[in-house]
């Protein structure tokens, strides 16, 4: 049975939520104000799960979407809805993730936009039909796959290579086998890797070689899954990239911050709250994004990771940009055996990036020690304040919150915060 329902606001994830009675509803790709026909589809959390029927009037803060996959396409969740409105959403996603752990929202600074194009890196997945290849993003809770033929939020080379790359790994790609294929815009070109179970034979990988060449790529790996570290079948420039000046070549799928824009918005607020002359701990330092931003004006740099290969990029980089006297690395499962109060004793500064589940065993360590300050660059407003909570009650004070828009019209936000221990 249909129903005619008012928006009233959108949710966390970007669904629009009505009120039916009891019930909450929540409508894919409404508006808030929009005046819905409705048709209910299964239950959902607190609540149901909605489509829309019909738009009987839309809202004031819906607006024309970028891109004409919208809708079918799962990448995206809030392109029709206007940048004010989708702004102001953003960041009330991190003070309501505040006010739930009991943080002042006072030090939440304005958001940082998201500007289009700015995504340097696509995982896109891959299915074979018919004797081609579907290369794209799945559809909104499905397996499907929506070939693309523009994305806004991309850099334009990664959308401009998708067709040739398609075509061309049609014939090499392994029968009958679901992947994926991961492309990162870099100094020397498109890095691009391969995930699919099975094999590639010598003949397959002569034709791999041959795609590199034809697409101009940087470089082209291969892994049959996300667990093995990739092999590199073809290396026809570095695949570079730059933190604070410094030419990196990460490991083949090694993690990098998705926007181009954004990662220099993220490393010009942790440089700034990082001293001049400070001993600095890098805790989920990766290839080195941060770690080599404060390199030139630290005293030292401790850079830890469990991914060994990352850290030997960042050390290599390093050393061929003259801070590799300033910069140890140690290969560490931060989350199993967090640093000891005798090896933060020297430390004048942290730098916290972990991945979204937070760093809830790094936050207590951090607490408990006489670290004076501390910066934590999260991609998750809620595991963020239970953190920031722990180092607060620990007795640093959290001066200042950045939310930046490095993943725009999605759910997700980053953030920058900065602690304090008063002397």
């Amino acid at each position: 049975m249909n129903e005619t329902m008012t928006v009233t606001a959108l949710g966390s994830g970007g669904d629009g939520l009505a009120e039916a009675g009891a019930d909450r509803l929540y409508i894919p790709f409404a508006a808030p104000g929009d005046r819905l026909l409705v048709a209910r589809e299964r239950k959902a959390g607190d609540g149901w799960r909605a489509r829309i029927v019909e738009r009987l009037a839309d809202g004031p803060d819906r607006t024309a979407p970028a891109c004409r996959h919208f809708g079918e396409c799962g990448g995206c969740v809030v392109q029709h809805i206007a940048a004010p409105a989708y702004q102001a959403w953003k960041r009330a996603r991190v003070v309501e993730a505040f006010a739930r752990e009991g943080l002042d929202p006072g030090v939440i600074a304005p958001l940082v936009p998201a500007e289009p194009g700015d995504r340097r890196r696509l995982r896109l997945a891959v299915q074979p039909a018919g004797g081609r290849l579907l290369v794209g993003f799945n559809a909104a809770g499905s397996d499907r796959i929506v070939p693309i033929s523009e994305c806004p939020v991309a850099a334009p080379e990664l959308v401009a290579i998708l067709p040739a790359l398609a075509r061309g790994l049609a014939a090499i790609w392994p029968r009958r086998h679901a992947g994926d294929v991961a492309l990162t815009l870099t100094e020397g070109g498109i890095d691009l890797l391969l995930v699919v179970p099975g094999t590639f034979g010598a003949p397959a990988r002569t034709a791999l070689a041959r795609l590199a060449e034809d697409l101009d790529l940087a470089r082209l790996s291969v892994a049959p899954d996300d667990r093995t570290a990739p092999e590199p079948v073809a290396i026809r420039r570095a695949p570079r990239v730059r933190f604070g000046g410094i030419a990196v070549t990460p490991p083949p799928g090694g993690f990098l911050q998705a926007g181009m824009r954004s990662e220099a918005v993220l490393s010009a607020l942790v440089a700034e709250a990082v001293p001049a002359g400070a001993t600095v701990a890098d805790l989920h330092a990766g290839c080195g994004t941060f770690a080599l931003a404060v390199a030139g004006k630290a005293r030292r740099v401790l850079a830890f990771d469990r991914d060994a290969p990352a850290l030997e990029a960042l050390l290599a980089g390093a050393r061929a940009g003259g801070v590799g006297n300033r910069v140890t690395v140690e290969r560490r499962d931060l989350d199993r055996r967090p640093p000891t109060l005798a090896e933060m004793r020297t430390w004048t500064a942290a730098i916290l990036d972990p991945p979204r589940a937070g760093a809830a065993a790094l936050a207590d360590a951090l607490a408990r020690s006489a670290v004076p300050r501390v910066v934590y660059v999260s991609c998750n407003p809620v595991t963020f304040a239970r953190d920031a909570a722990r180092l607060v009650a620990g007795g640093l004070r959290l001066e200042q919150a950045t939310p930046v828009d490095q993943f725009l019209w999605s759910p997700h936000v980053e953030l920058v915060a900065v602690f304090r221990r008063p002397a």
